[in-house]
């Protein structure tokens, strides 16, 4: 074993000893074992790839939604750089859709092998039109939701010679598509000394991503009805720029053919196939959720965040009325009040962002927390502040800090939504306290796994990890077999001392949920971690957690 792996490994050991010391004691309660409820309907999903966030993620949200969601063989899938067998999962598509109620298909994995694939590769027309054919021709005796990405502003970090004119190229999209608002003959001018700075093998692959998308999302919408909902994407961008000019190009298209109804844009990728497996859930449910959306400080909403095409407030409504749900102005007229904190250089949650969302969870209002932060820090997050002032996270209905805000606010959302509507679906039901309790349990299991990956994991271990790993010599974005090991021990190391610091210093310390008396608290939490592609940039976890009951 190289000696970098093995300085990790003996960091990972000294951190597993010293969390020994740190172990306060719990409420004494009761353990006891919660039973899930049985899924009752199937959901296929072939994921945009196969990262967590894309696939097993959207599982789990499942199962909080009591919904079977069943994903295509991992070997089926795409491995970081290598794209997913197209073919095999084609046929995995045929055979399945039958058998489940509703399917969920990635466009960009049948036609690319993934999303990393479609920032490399172009499709050719023929490719286009067999993989249209194919959609078409599945059964319309099940209902389906198909989604499609328009191509991010910036160029593959692996694709070279193209990433040595990121800049050129970002630089030409916008002014090309300011060239088409405004007409400038200015800009036009500095778009053809831009273009002068580009290859013209590299600046004519850039352009053809667009010219290919356009034509396949074209295409893809003439296939929209009301059993096949067709959503475009818009994967990291700006508000200006070629995918802006895409986006409006679709925009324009539907409405032109009036199929607002049956196809409709957002502002994000990853975060799709979660969202549109809770507007499934809701329209399963027959509910249309009232949703409240709180800023916390007044520039939030007008808030411009990175790869973003559309600022925080736009995202947001967006997203609204993708899953059905309506905004209401009032917190006590909602189902779910949305809080949503952007850090950034100007704005750093407070006391006053602490204080307004612990009178909420006090007043027993469904909280999902959307904890954004422009620069990625953890000095930007409310959650740390809510922490260290002992607010009881485990009564949020939600929580998400991962990657973009769109990413965030999609999944906060989507597990808000889920939570309140199978809450009040078991209500309505005159379920058992434990019946309920078994609910809230697997909620703040969710809600944990989320903290761990999205602050701890995102905003504490991964710059420290990337650091110590570049001063070892090791490529972060390209881990051998032996260091890959070694990193996952060391990941898992650290969040399992984070996971027990989290438990005993907030989420054990007071009931998560409480009825007739009854008290139900967390007892244990326990994480399992690994890196699912030879890079740090994404962690797998899995969460366990474990209950206890105290009357009284």
């Amino acid at each position: 074993m190289r000696n970098s792996s093995k300085i990790i490994l003996t960091i990972c050991s000294i951190l597993l000893i010293s969390g020994i010391c740190l172990r306060l004691s719990l409420p004494s309660s009761t353990p006891l074992q919660l039973a899930q409820p049985t899924p009752t309907q199937s959901v296929l999903l072939l994921p945009l790839d196969s990262r967590p966030v894309c696939s097993t993620m959207v599982q789990k949200l499942g199962t909080l939604a009591g919904l079977n969601v069943i994903l295509p063989p991992k070997s089926y899938l795409d491995n970081y750089q290598t794209p997913s067998d197209r073919q095999k999962l084609f046929q995995w598509l045929q055979t399945n859709q039958l058998l489940c109620d509703y399917s969920i298909i990635s466009a960009d994995n049948l036609l690319h092998g993934g999303l990393l694939a479609a920032r490399m590769n172009t499709a050719t027309p023929s490719e286009e039109d067999e993989l249209l054919k194919h959609l078409q021709e599945l059964s319309a005796t099940k209902r389906q939701a198909i989604f499609s990405v328009i191509p991010r502003l910036l160029v593959s970090d692996q694709l070279l010679p193209d990433r040595w004119y990121q800049y050129q190229l970002m630089r030409y999209s916008q002014l090309a598509d300011m060239v088409r608002i405004t007409g400038s003959f200015a800009m036009t001018q500095e778009l053809r000394r831009t273009e002068a700075k580009i290859p013209a093998k590299v600046l004519d692959k850039y352009r053809s991503r667009y010219q290919q998308s356009d034509r396949f999302n074209l295409g893809l919408l003439k296939l929209a009805t009301d059993d096949r909902q067709i959503t475009f994407g818009q994967d990291d961008a700006s508000p200006i720029g070629l995918p802006h000019a895409s986006a409006v190009k679709l925009q324009s298209s539907i409405a032109a053919q009036q199929k607002q109804k049956q196809a409709q844009l957002t502002y994000g990728a990853d975060e799709i196939a979660t969202l549109l497996l809770t507007r499934y859930y809701l329209q399963q449910s027959g509910w249309q959720p009232r949703v409240y959306l709180h800023y916390a400080s007044p520039e939030a909403e007008g808030a411009d965040m990175p790869y973003m095409a559309v600022c925080v407030g736009a995202a947001l409504r967006n997203q609204l009325q993708l899953l059905g749900a309506t905004e209401v102005t009032t917190p006590a007229t909602a189902d779910l009040i949305c809080y949503v904190n952007c850090g950034n250089d100007d704005f750093r949650p407070s006391a006053k962002q602490v204080q307004e969302l612990r009178q909420m969870l006090d007043q027993g209002y469904k909280v999902a927390l959307v904890d954004s932060s422009a620069n990625f820090e953890a000095e930007e997050l409310l959650l740390p502040q809510l922490l260290a002032n002992n607010v009881q996270v485990n009564k949020l209905a939600a929580y998400a800090a991962w990657n973009t805000f769109s990413n965030s606010s999609g999944t906060a959302l989507a597990q808000g939504l889920i939570f309140c509507g199978r809450l009040r679906q078991l209500q309505a039901a005159g379920a058992a306290a434990d019946q309920l309790a078994a609910l809230y349990a697997a909620n703040l299991n969710f809600t944990a796994e989320r903290i761990l990956e999205d602050y701890y994991y995102q905003k504490l271990v991964h710059p420290q990890l990337r650091q110590k790993l570049e001063a070892f010599g090791i490529n972060p974005v390209e881990l051998d077999s032996e260091d890959k090991t070694a990193t996952e021990q060391y990941i898992q190391g650290k969040l399992s001392l984070q996971a027990y610091k989290l438990l005993h210093d907030n989420l054990g310390r007071t009931p998560f949920y409480q009825q007739n008396g009854q008290s139900y608290y967390l007892r244990d939490l326990s994480v399992g971690a690994k890196l699912p592609w030879a890079r740090i940039f994404e962690v797998e976890l899995q969460v366990w957690t474990h209950t206890g009951v105290k009357t009284e």
